[in-house]
């Protein structure tokens, strides 16, 4: 798996002590080169803004390139050079997937993330779809699987009416941004295109595996995409300060190795979005490149919290809402 970024994007700042600070990727880096992880970094093609507006609305483009250090929601600020730094994170999404069209599996360190960013507004630390352009950059029948807590409000904004691009988002209820409830299925030609997964506070690796097993390998089985593209957010991790699930380490890598067992011919790609606890993040993302480096990383936060909700009985509902549009649920 071949790591795609740019050392630019440690440039971007909220303000100090943000939860979404250059020190994410600082972080991330220095892991993977103590785990032999960083080698042949490839470096981003940049995209252009016709690539950008097949996704996103021209007041959106022009409301990014204006900047003007304002703040945009409670938490995420618009600043002079927030233009320049949202594009080279989506370029490096973008090369990531060209990547995985050829046959080599991708992981995209972006950032800022960009899975909040709707058609038309910027909000949650994000301001372009990373995921949204480099998924419509390839051109081809794709499954997106969101694993941040929060949920993919801005991916499913852009693609609920379509068809042609599945989005599957499981996340925990009831926290920001307040939406991807399991009766929220697409509209139009896309109804039934877009399984939202909401699981409760509390929940562990056991109700993350069976989300997996019982609804999202299924489904994927039966749409049976040409490309598979991961946003990988790991403020699930029970270490996260910004949610309050309790998967450790090995659950989040177990669950990506499962997702990469699934994609064909290499064409799956990991982009960054969430993770807040450094050193979490970090070694989640070092967990997920060694699967194909036949390497083995010893995780420092693995330890088993169990289930502290009723995780695993929200599955099973959710599993039988889902039942009539998708057959392969059992």
């Amino acid at each position: 798996m071949r790591i795609v970024y740019d050392d630019l994007l440690t440039g971007h700042i909220q303000w100090p002590e943000h939860l979404e600070s250059p020190f994410r990727l600082k972080t991330l880096v220095k892991k993977l080169e103590k785990e032999g992880l960083w080698k042949d970094i490839v470096a981003p093609e940049m995209i252009t803004e016709d690539d950008v507006l097949k996704v996103h609305t021209e007041a959106l483009l022009r409301r990014l390139k204006g900047g003007g250090n304002i703040p945009i929601d409670p938490d995420t600020m618009l600043r002079d050079g927030t233009y320049e730094y949202a594009m080279l994170s989506a370029s490096v999404a973008v090369t990531a997937v060209k990547m995985a069209m050829n046959g080599t599996p991708a992981f995209a360190v972006t950032r800022p993330p960009g899975h909040h960013a709707e058609k038309n507004r910027m909000c949650g630390f994000c301001y372009l779809n990373n995921v949204a352009i480099a998924v419509e950059s390839a051109g081809v029948r794709t499954a997106i699987v969101d694993l941040d807590v929060h949920h993919c409000n801005g991916t499913e904004d852009i693609f609920r009416e379509r068809d042609d691009v599945l989005v599957i988002d499981v996340h925990e209820a009831g926290i920001y941004p307040f939406t991807g409830q399991r009766e929220c299925i697409g509209k139009g030609a896309g109804e039934g295109y877009t399984v939202n997964i909401p699981i409760p506070s509390g929940s562990g690796n056991l109700t993350y595996e069976r989300a997996v097993e019982d609804i999202i390998i299924p489904v994927l089985r039966e749409f049976d995409p040409e490309l598979i593209v991961v946003s990988l957010g790991v403020d699930a991790h029970y270490c996260d300060p910004s949610a309050h699930m309790l998967l450790n380490t090995q659950g989040y890598i177990d669950l990506c190795d499962r997702l990469i067992r699934e994609s064909k011919n290499g064409k799956i790609v990991f982009v960054l979005e969430g993770g807040y606890h450094l050193r979490a993040t970090a070694e989640v993302v070092a967990g997920v490149l060694a699967l194909s480096e036949n390497i083995t990383i010893q995780p420092e936060y693995n330890d088993d919290k169990g289930e502290q909700s009723n995780g695993l009985k929200e599955i099973r509902k959710t599993k039988e809402f889902f039942k009539k549009h998708w057959k392969l649920i059992q």
